[in-house]
């Protein structure tokens, strides 16, 4: 049970309300980032597209090529 002033707590909870900003589903934005290493320490999020593969069927990004769950 948690208290209901519960700092810790109450972040938490509006971390899991937020929507997830990863591309899954053929048409969404990418949005995955790089590791950051000391060539680019701030990566920004891919802006590609998640597209269906005709080929076999899995969906890629069409920028970076990551694979969607």
């Amino acid at each position: 049970m948690r208290h209901h002033l519960d700092g810790n707590a109450r972040a938490a909870d509006a971390h899991y309300d937020q929507p997830d900003e990863i591309g899954h589903e053929d048409g969404e934005t990418c949005g995955r980032c790089e590791q950051p290493s000391e060539e680019n320490p701030n990566p920004k999020p891919c802006k590609g597209v998640m597209n269906l593969d005709e080929r076999d069927g899995m969906i890629c990004c069409d920028t970076c090529g990551e694979i969607g769950d």
